[in-house]
């Protein structure tokens, strides 16, 4: 019965380790794409500025912003810093942490 579990456990780790490099894959591609990013952070600056928008309405304010004004609306998105590969390495760092923990919760774990 013993051996069933830690085929069982052996499987789940595969699965789980093939379910990180998956999405780790997956990170790295959409980093690697500019145009992505470029839509993204304008995605975002527009969702900031809805959220903006009604935050003030919300609170009452009693002098909205005229889109002549020299305020008009939130500032735009920051451009992309460019380092994609580097962001992609910071996350390789992150997951290969991650899994270094896990790894030592599944061995407390099967010494209790």
């Amino acid at each position: 019965m013993a051996s069933e579990n830690d085929e069982q456990s052996a499987d789940f780790d595969k699965l789980a380790r093939r379910y990180l490099d998956l999405w780790q894959g997956q990170l790295a591609g959409l980093a690697a794409d500019q145009a992505l990013t470029d839509q993204i952070a304008r995605l975002f600056a527009a969702a900031n500025a809805q959220v903006a928008s009604a935050m003030q309405a919300v609170q009452g304010a009693h002098h909205a912003v005229t889109p002549s004004s020299s305020e008009a609306g939130t500032p735009p998105a920051a451009a992309s810093p460019g380092h994609g590969a580097d962001d992609v390495g910071e996350l390789r760092k992150r997951v290969e942490t991650l899994e270094a923990r896990i790894a030592e919760l599944e061995a407390k774990l099967s010494r209790s």
